[in-house]
């Protein structure tokens, strides 16, 4: 196979993926309604116009295009075709397991693009940088991650250009976080809400050996016996590292590690092999007209074979069952899930619905993280501190501890999707 053409086979295998296996994400209900950012309006205008499978393609022609971009920004570094394909590679291996339905794609996409304007010296690429940043703030809300970027590349010469760049950048990543709560969805802080007391993490090796856990552990393989940095290139090394530290703080940062990470390693594994480094003869502009007319030749021919719907499905793993059963009595009711995650959305859904902790949809109070975690462990005064958090309803995994202790002392099982119960304080049998 032609080595040029491998990363738009790598990406066409990708965006197809997503359409034909990807579902959506378990956080896109929060997304939708966030307030900070325009991302999830546009979303569901495009589903009320077009239809899901419009939306879904959207998201598959995204994620093609931040492999190409990375596998572009590893050739205009100088190394060969091959070791694009290498980048473009890694690049997929750690977004597959967050591909589908979400605002990711929108990041990843920006992220890859940012990434690639920060290695160029360039009169235009500064303000092609802030312009992307712009959008990425506006549209996904990463300005702080494209801020701290930027912060990273002055290692490798602070000229008034950069500082000006620098700071300009900074400021869109200020304005992000200008309200609280800043992690609605967790993007605007890099998943750092991850770190609190009682959150729910995304870990690396949490679920078993994954397609993005081999990802990363190859992106560190490499990295361990080529290096990270190039001479002249110290922000490398440093970008590497930070996003490393990031991705074991939260797993939901491991495709931005692979979009920083995976062109750095590549290009450091081409010093080794490459004696004249040479950049590919085409444009940019001339490579995005090109996708452009692939994107939408893909998007149409999906979008018309597919029936127009105009709902969003289920995210998987989420007991939306549970909640129908609960919300159907019109009553309002306080709910404890023991995972906190499966509680997320649940309030922007079922209005009378209200979690006692949702993981990712604001910062819960001290005393209610409290309960949450002494509940779901069984531990201190906990029925004591249920009581007075008001909560009459939790949905707990049928060999949970706290489902016998409920059942014991009146709590009935009103209903089960098959690995989850919904108790309830004084329900019917």
């Amino acid at each position: 196979m032609n080595a040029r053409l491998a990363p738009a086979v790598i990406a066409l295998a990708a965006g197809a993926g997503v359409v034909a296996h990807a579902g959506i994400l378990p956080e896109f209900l929060l997304q939708l309604r966030d307030p900070n950012v325009l991302g999830g309006a546009l979303y569901a205008e495009l589903l009320r116009t077009f239809g899901y499978a419009f939306v879904l393609s959207l998201c598959g022609v995204l994620t093609a295009g931040t492999i190409l971009l990375a596998a572009w920004r590893t050739r205009l570094r100088g190394a060969s075709d091959w070791h694009g394909v290498l980048a473009a590679l890694l690049v997929l291996l750690c977004m597959t397991g967050r591909a589908g339905i979400s605002l990711d794609p929108i990041g990843w996409a920006c992220c890859a693009a940012f990434c690639m304007l920060l290695d160029r010296d360039d009169e235009a690429s500064p303000v092609n940088a802030l312009a992307v940043l712009a959008l990425w703030a506006v549209v996904q809300g990463g300005a702080t991650l494209g801020a701290l970027l930027a912060l990273i590349s002055l290692a490798n010469g602070a000229t008034r250009k950069r500082l000006l760049f620098a700071g300009s950048a900074l400021v869109l990543g200020v304005l992000q976080v200008h309200a609280a709560p800043w992690q609605a969805y967790g993007a605007h802080l890099l998943y750092l809400d991850a770190l609190l007391h009682g959150s729910e993490r995304d870990l690396l090796w949490g679920n078993g050996i994954t397609t993005g856990a081999l990802g990363f552990a190859a992106i560190l393989i490499v990295a361990a016996w080529y290096g990270v940095r190039r001479r002249a290139r110290p922000a490398d090394a440093i970008t590497f590292f930070v996003m490393f530290a990031l991705t074991l703080v939260d797993a939901r940062n491991l495709p931005y590690f692979g979009i920083a990470a995976a062109p750095i390693v590549a290009d450091a594994l081409a010093s080794f092999y490459v004696g004249a480094r040479a950049v590919p003869a085409g444009s940019v502009r001339q490579n995005l007209v090109t996708f452009l007319a692939c994107a939408v030749a893909f998007t149409a021919m999906v979008t018309a074979t597919e029936p127009k719907v105009v709902i969003w499905p289920q995210a998987p793993g989420q007991p939306a069952l549970l909640m129908k059963i609960l919300a159907r009595d019109e009553r309002a009711h306080r709910v404890l899930c023991t995972r906190p995650r499966w509680c997320d959305g649940a309030h922007a859904v079922f209005a009378r619905i209200t979690p006692l902790v949702d993981d990712r949809g604001a910062l819960a109070t001290p005393v209610a993280r409290r309960a949450q975690i002494d509940a779901s462990n069984a531990t201190g005064n906990w029925r004591n501190e249920l009581r007075r958090a008001g909560v009459d309803a939790v949905i707990a995994q049928h060999d949970d501890s706290i489902v016998a202790l409920l059942t014991s002392t009146g709590w009935r099982e009103s209903a089960s999707d098959g690995s989850r119960v919904l108790l309830q304080a004084g329900a019917m049998p």
